[in-house]
């Protein structure tokens, strides 16, 4: 198969779990679903949501992989239901970033993926591409049997990995812990021999009734492992709270990369802003009504009632067809209620004709101090800009 030296990179970070009675190594193929890029902002106002025609053949057990780049050092992912905005499950609600990161998908998860999509969202990272591939692609080994350690809830216990449990680890392989008795707001760190967090991603990362995946993408958590010795050494410590520590398995991937981008959802077109855009770029507000844009409050900060908002979108045919009366709401930021004040949302209805929205004392009032939520139904934002109307 033809590679190009993007796949072929990406193919060498690959790694995730086998699925439970997967059997002996199988090749199967990492398939892409979306391409960016896509730009996740700070303050957690930026998302794409996967379309839901994707999982209609995902099983449980396969992996969704989110590659990315430009990420802070402070960077956070989430897996959210588009919905409810709340994390798929616990340990995806929010996490952090040390490179591609990934989900592995179940029951409940599905459920969710295959009625509403599923939104990738968090700060400070640029999505580049998201990915499915099957739990046949992975090859896991078991590394550490135990005994079992309890974290207790005061983080005092921790779990001492010998370093020759790590001589297979290469940068790319992924560390997986097998957990059970996860109770609510269990959390994990990862720790070199001298207590000191291998990343600041795995201190104090969520965990979920299905364990944590952690993939190592550079040297340095590779060299601190490494610095500690092999045999009986202690290399790694493994605490954290809420759970008992089982196992721990080195996975790899042994799958095959897709070239075949047919049916590939592309991330709307990203713009640099111009004076006085708010926003610029497309913005889909689907017929479920989870579509939403927030707006901070910064471009406000000299906004008199002479300005006004003019907010600029296409219209959804599907929405029309499917009998949805295209409309959008501005409202605040910090009840969701009616930006103006008003006991009950204004809705504008959407004829193809830009927006003009007028600010009165409260309104402005409200931008000025925390923004605002544009939400609505059945139409792609286009454009939001300030304009003076003096």
């Amino acid at each position: 198969m033809k590679r190009n030296k993007y796949i072929l990179f990406l193919l060498a970070f690959l790694a995730l779990p086998c699925g439970e009675g997967c059997g002996g190594v199988l090749l199967a193929t990492e398939r892409t679903i979306l391409l960016g890029p896509k730009t996740i902002g700070k303050a957690w106002k930026d998302n794409i949501v996967l379309e839901a025609r994707h999982f209609k053949d995902v099983q449980p057990g396969d992996v969704l992989t989110v590659y990315n780049d430009r990420a802070k050092g402070t960077a956070q992912g989430a897996f959210q239901n588009p919905q409810t905005w709340q994390g798929v499950a616990p340990e995806y609600g929010y996490f952090g970033i040390n490179g591609p990161f990934r989900m592995t998908m179940t029951e409940d998860i599905l459920r969710i993926a295959r009625t509403h999509g599923i939104a990738i969202g968090g700060h400070d990272y640029r999505i580049l591409r998201v990915t499915v591939s099957d739990s046949a692609d992975y090859r896991e080994t078991i590394v550490w049997n135990g005994p079992a350690v309890v974290m207790k809830s005061d983080w005092s216990a921790s779990a001492e990995i010998e370093g020759r449990c790590f001589a297979t680890l290469q940068e790319g392989d992924g560390l997986r812990l097998h957990v059970s008795k996860v109770q609510e707001g269990a959390a994990a760190k990862l720790m070199d021999f001298t207590w000191n967090a291998l990343d600041p991603s795995v201190d104090g990362m969520p965990v979920g009734e299905n364990g944590i995946t952690w993939y190592i993408h550079d040297r340095a958590p590779l060299l601190k492992l490494q610095l500690a010795g092999t045999g009986s050494n202690t290399a790694m410590r493994v605490g954290g709270k809420g759970y008992r520590l089982d196992q721990i398995g080195i996975v790899q991937f042994v799958g095959e990369v897709s070239e075949d981008l047919s049916s590939a959802q592309r991330a709307p077109k990203e713009y640099t802003l111009q004076p006085g855009e708010l926003f610029h770029g497309e913005k889909y507000f689907p017929a479920d009504w989870s579509g939403n844009l927030t707006i901070n409050a910064a471009p406000f900060q000299k906004c008199t009632e002479n300005d006004v908002l003019l907010i600029s979108y296409r219209l959804d045919p599907a929405a029309k067809a499917a009998g949805v009366t295209p409309q959008l709401s501005l409202r605040n930021t910090r009840t969701w209620g009616e930006l103006t004040g008003a006991a009950e949302p204004v809705w504008y209805p959407l004829d193809g004709n830009d927006v003009v929205y007028l600010f009165d004392a409260v309104a402005l009032d409200a931008v000025k101090t925390r923004g605002f939520i544009l939400t609505g139904v059945g139409f792609t934002l286009t454009k939001i800009e300030l304009i003076s109307a003096q």
